[in-house]
């Protein structure tokens, strides 16, 4: 029985020295975000007194979890066990827009939870696609998502939807990082110059 026992600690041991270590990785964006905004541009620097936002993000579920996705056919989906994000997409790119909109001066207060409560503009997003994407020898960064702008009394002011696809340089993670990095760079400009321009000044 002893002897057993042993030999089922051993292997366990051994089994786990063997699994590959957990590898977590964040995305990288500029910080100047808002310097050269369209109203600051023209010196026009402004902070609207009575404005404030929320927001929200919905997407699949895989998305709402830090998992690394890839695909390697439009068929099919995995994810990575030991390679993760920072935090879930979602969180990252709620995260990421509330960081694009702060320095623009535009909203006194910005929310990524709950709500939007009476006098809040909420921008809603929803992300689809936040994965590698690997075909043939090549490998692609892939990110999609909608955003919708609606006012305080719940008129829609803006909609939007960002598609990025782009070569990643290899077939790696970190490589998906610095793609998806670059990719969202480009989308929350996107969409930060289409609130500046639909959020009138207060």
């Amino acid at each position: 029985m002893k002897k057993g026992l042993f030999v089922i600690l051993t292997v366990f041991l051994l089994s786990a020295c063997s699994m590959p270590e957990t590898k977590i990785y964040s995305l990288h964006l500029p910080e100047s975000y808002g310097k050269a905004g369209l109203r600051e541009s023209a010196g026009e620097i402004t902070a609207a007194a009575g404005a404030s936002i929320v927001i929200v993000t919905n997407s699949p579920r895989y998305l709402a979890q830090p998992y690394m996705a890839y695909r390697n056919s439009p068929y099919q989906l995995e994810l990575s066990k030991y390679s993760k994000w920072v935090s879930p997409p979602s969180e990252l790119l709620k995260e990421a827009l509330k960081d694009s909109l702060l320095p623009t001066h535009l909203f006194k207060e910005i929310r990524t939870s709950g709500p939007a409560p009476d006098g809040f503009y909420l921008l809603e997003v929803r992300l689809k696609k936040f994965e590698r994407y690997d075909e043939g020898n090549d490998s692609f960064g892939d990110l999609l998502f909608e955003a919708k702008l609606v006012s305080p009394d719940g008129k829609e002011m803006y909609r939007g939807t960002v598609s990025e696809h782009i070569r990643l340089e290899g077939r790696t993670f970190l490589g998906l990082a610095k793609g998806l990095s670059s990719a969202l760079s480009e989308g929350l400009e996107e969409v930060r110059k289409s609130v500046i321009m639909h959020v009138p000044e207060h």
